[in-house]
Formats: structure tokens, C-alpha cells, sequence
């Protein structure tokens, strides 16, 4: 397979509804074989992330606000690693704009 390159003007792309309330996102990029893809993430403020397994890990960085991830605050400018088979359910109590990365499934488990 050859690779390719991909520019995407994200001020451009609409922010889509997501199912849980409080949660909208730019889908940037997404791999059907294998389930790994890029998206930002908006959270209004006291908004919990539904819980979820990233089964191939997760890198997050913080482009706005704050995220709580396991405990642990991560605020403007951080980057954070979700191991893979993680199971979690951040949340953030100011709001966020978050850049995503996903390497292979993530599995929702609000459900």
C-alpha cells in the first residue's frame, strides 16, 4: 500500500454532534482496516467523556483547557499516553479542545 499524504483545514470542518451530550468532533482522519485515525475533540465544561477501551492506546494533547485523566489534571499544551487496553472515562471541568490519535479500535462501553 502507498502512503499518502493528507492536509485537512480544520478551521474549515464543521464541529459534529457526538452521541453523549456536551461532546462535538472534527474527524481528520480514519482507517477502516485498521480502526487508527486522528480527530479533535471539543468537551464543554463538567462534561464526562463516555467511558471507553482504546485497544491500540491514545495520544492526547490539550489544545485548549483542561482534561482529567485517571486522576491526573492535564491543562493546555500537555500531552498524555492511554496505554493500550486502557479502560476510561475523562472528563474535564473547564472545558477542552483536544487532538487525538488512535492506532487501532476504540471501543465505547457506555452502551
Amino acid at each position: 500500500m502507498t502512503e499518502r499524504y493528507l492536509f485537512e483545514n480544520t478551521d474549515e470542518q464543521p464541529w459534529m454532534c457526538a452521541a453523549s451530550k456536551g461532546v462535538s468532533y472534527k474527524s481528520l482522519r480514519f482507517d477502516p482496516e485498521t480502526r487508527g485515525g486522528a480527530v479533535m475533540i471539543h468537551m464543554t465544561p463538567g462534561t464526562t467523556y463516555p467511558r471507553y477501551r482504546a485497544h491500540a492506546g491514545v495520544e492526547v494533547l490539550v489544545l485548549d483547557g483542561d482534561l482529567v485523566v485517571q486522576g491526573n489534571r492535564v491543562n493546555r499544551g500537555a500531552y498524555a499516553h492511554i496505554p493500550a487496553a486502557a479502560v476510561l472515562a475523562p472528563h474535564t471541568e473547564s472545558g477542552c479542545v483536544l487532538f487525538v490519535t488512535f492506532s487501532g479500535r476504540v471501543e465505547n462501553l457506555h452502551a
